[in-house]
């Protein structure tokens, strides 16, 4: 039963992290004595490949630059989606634009 859950353990463990094991050298015997030892160093390896991946861009890098905006076309299109918006309501009989 014992044999099953380790060899169950190593199919969960990616080449990557194998690698790693042999790089910091950890004897697949000493893995057998203390399988638990194994699910620490499995965090462990974790911690350290978050440290090392590639950063996602912020929401502030994808929004264009707001100086080269032109707030006349900004200003035109809105109210061109709102006249959109209330002919689209006014011809299913509910404007939400009432005055």
């Amino acid at each position: 039963m014992r044999k099953q859950s380790l060899i169950a353990n190593q199919e969960r463990f990616t080449p990557e992290f194998m690698q790693w094991l042999k790089e910091n050298k950890v004897s697949r015997r000493q893995l057998k004595r203390d399988p638990a030892s194994l699910e620490h160093l499995h965090q462990e390896w974790k911690k350290t490949r978050r440290k090392n991946r590639p950063r996602k861009p912020s929401l502030l890098q994808l929004i264009p630059n707001l100086s080269n905006m032109d707030l006349g076309t900004v200003v035109g299109n809105v109210q061109i989606a709102k006249e959109i918006f209330k002919t689209y309501r006014v011809l299913q009989g509910a404007s939400i634009f009432k005055k």
